[in-house]
Formats: structure tokens, sequence, C-alpha cells
């Protein structure tokens, strides 16, 4: 019982986690905070500079992104609390099938645009997400394990 609470614990903070990056991205993102992501990504293309509009772009593009990011984790967050919590099968199915469609298909995309930065950081949240996926497997897919 002390490790499915650890799991469920760490699956909170990590969904929690998403949301406020997901907040920042949204909000954030045309500060000094994110130039870190601009200067990963931006030569991949735009090897001269971005062009007139592109910043505008990007920042609406960043904006949207995030949103999505900060409601798949308050997704997370809520299916988390209030079904895998529960020992309800189909949450840990719900998880583990929308992380891996979600990766697959980003890093695929990202791997083939040659933004590594992004493979690297969906790499980081999956490994995030997997741990206490897996190692709680057990306690979630038999549902109760009462009598």
């Amino acid at each position: 019982m002390r490790r499915e609470r650890l799991w469920i614990r760490w699956l909170w903070v990590a969904s929690l986690g998403l949301v406020l990056f997901g907040l920042a991205m949204a909000l954030l993102n045309r500060t000094p905070l994110f130039d870190v992501f601009n200067r990963a990504i931006d030569p991949r293309f735009w090897p001269a500079g971005l062009p007139p509009g592109a910043a505008s772009f990007q920042g609406w593009v960043y904006g949207a992104w995030g949103a999505t990011v900060a409601g798949w984790g308050l997704t997370s967050a809520f299916v988390v609390r209030f079904a895998l919590s529960r020992r309800q099968p189909w949450a840990w199915w719900a998880l583990v099938t929308g992380i891996g469609v979600w990766f697959v298909i980003d890093t695929a995309l990202s791997a083939r645009a040659g933004v590594w930065v992004n493979v690297g950081l969906n790499t980081f949240l999956l490994a995030v997400f997997a741990v206490p996926l897996a190692a709680g497997a057990r306690f979630w897919l038999k549902g109760s394990l009462e009598p």
C-alpha cells in the first residue's frame, strides 16, 4: 500500500508539474525564460535568423502548445486523483495509451524535423510518467485488492 501511495503522489506531482510548465509556456513564452528553447529550435528552421512575423507566430504557437500541455497535465491529475487512486483499471490504460500515442507521434515528428531539444524533453517526460505507471501496474490493473 505504501508503494502505491508513492506512485500516486509521484504521478500527481508530475501532472501538476505539466500544468505549471504548460501555463509558463503559454504565458511566458516571449520572455527570457524561454530563450533556451528558442536558441535550440530557431536555428533549425531559420538559420539566418527569424524572418518578419516569425516571432509573433512563435508566441501564438507556444501559447497554444502550452495551453495543450496544461490541459493534458490537468486531465492527468484528475485521472490520477479520482480514478487511479481508487484502483480503477481504465485509468491506468487511459494514461498509458494517451502518453504512448503522444510520445510516439510527437517524438517522431520532432526527430524528423531535427528538434532534438523536444526529443530530449519528451524522453524525460516519458520516463517521469512511465516509472510509476510501470511500477504500480500490479496495483491498478487488478482493481481493488480487498477480498
